[in-house]
């Protein structure tokens, strides 16, 4: 009889709450939905409408929801076949039907739910309250004895406060506010989780997907790549070859500084005409050469940092082959680009009439020296710009054919 009261006292604290001096505070007819959870308790339950106001007929949820005590050393354990939809009654309340929601654990404590969807069809209850009848929830303590026993106590009783909800339109008199609890039930938490799983599932489904869409679409490429790097294993880029053909020429201009030969000037022909092909991008003729072979007569020979191979060069663009890539630039090119080809062109042309012309003498340096300096200033830009060019660094030429003697 003694826990009994103790239950009464334990309850009765709980609906009472803070209250001023001489003063007793009002109990709410709608409890919040999730109470301050006592650390010592082992049961604790409240109510829950899902409206403090009905009308005759009309259909209010109640939701019965208990946090359990159940920790390694001790357990409560409730009597839920009386609390189920089909056992429990609630007179004057018509029980129309219900639920039972999965449980929940936070920390020590499972919560339970039971919701009863209840209807009153009383018209002599208009303009008042009604309350629930009291509620008996019946529970064991057990204690744990040892690694495969435990002692159960004697029957307790936790009983429930009487939930007041008005008929028509107005809130119970008993309210406290006319708010209503948060509507997030454990039948709704469970459904959340439910839907998070499957967006989760669903994610990595997508993510796998992707994976082997992208290997599917990287595997052709490395097949590619595999298939082409013995025969480009001595290509050289534009970029590169504008870089080498600008040392070249700064080479000869310095060599030249007493006169230009006819050796030095077929050099510095052959450099230019590799300018105006890199710059064209009208394809560089290369041809792989072994670490002792001989240098092709009126190639450019480009040394590979890190391989023993070499790499000769050559081109035959003529003036005229820049002046009709001059006349065939689109209308939207730059002013940049065709002053580059016109230069290379005036290059080219003055090259030519002092190798090839009889009448030419070396000794009129000045053009010779203006073509160098032209073709030198162009292959520096056009290095510099291409230096950061995505297409410098995937670019791949079909495969030179090896040079004589090698």
């Amino acid at each position: 009889m003694s826990g009994l009261r103790a239950c009464l006292m334990l309850t009765a604290t709980l609906l009472a709450g803070p209250a001023s001096a001489g003063q007793p505070a009002p109990a709410p007819a709608v409890p919040p939905a999730v109470p301050m959870l006592s650390a010592d308790a082992p049961l604790q339950c409240w109510w829950r409408a899902s409206s403090g106001a009905i009308h005759v007929g009309e259909l209010v949820d109640v939701t019965l929801t208990c946090a359990v005590l159940e920790t390694s050393s001790l357990r409560a354990v409730p009597d839920e076949s009386r609390l189920s939809v089909a056992s429990v009654q609630l007179m004057p309340f018509e029980i129309v039907g219900g639920s039972h929601p999965p449980d929940v654990r936070q920390g020590d404590r499972r919560l339970f739910q039971y919701v009863y969807q209840l209807r009153l069809l009383d018209a002599d209850v208009i303009g008042r309250d009604v309350k629930l009848p009291p509620l008996a929830i019946a529970y064991r303590v057990q204690s744990q004895a040892g690694a495969d026993a435990s002692l159960a106590g004697r029957d307790l009783v936790h009983l429930m406060p009487q939930l007041a909800i008005r008929v028509v339109s107005q809130v119970p008199a008993e309210a406290a506010d006319i708010r209503d609890g948060a509507e997030a039930s454990l039948g709704r938490i469970d459904a959340l989780r439910f839907r998070a799983s499957g967006f989760r599932v669903a994610a990595l489904v997508l993510g796998a997907l992707g994976a082997v869409a992208a290997l599917g679409a990287l595997t052709p490429l490395v097949g590619r790549l595999r298939k082409g790097r013995p025969a480009l294993a001595g290509h050289v880029s534009d970029r590169q070859v504008l870089g080498q053909v600008g040392d070249v020429l700064d080479g000869l201009a310095r060599d030249a500084a007493a006169g230009w030969t006819p050796e030095t000037l077929g050099e510095a022909h052959g450099a230019v005409r590799l300018v105006a092909a890199a710059v064209m991008r009208s394809g560089v003729r290369q041809a792989r050469l072994g670490a002792l072979a001989p240098i092709p007569e009126g190639r450019l020979l480009v040394p590979r940092r890190w391989r023993r191979a070499r790499t000769a060069l050559t081109a035959h663009v003529t003036g005229d082959a820049v002046g009709r890539a001059l006349a065939a630039l689109p209308p939207g090119a730059s002013a940049t680009e065709r002053a580059r080809l016109a230069r290379l062109r005036e290059s080219l042309d003055a090259l030519t009439c002092a190798q090839y012309v009889q009448d030419a003498s070396l000794d009129d340096r000045g053009p010779i020296d203006e073509a160098v300096a032209t073709a030198r200033a162009v292959a520096r830009e056009v290095a510099h710009e291409r230096l950061f060019t995505p297409r410098e660094w995937f670019h791949r030429a079909a495969p030179a054919p090896r040079a004589p003697g090698v």
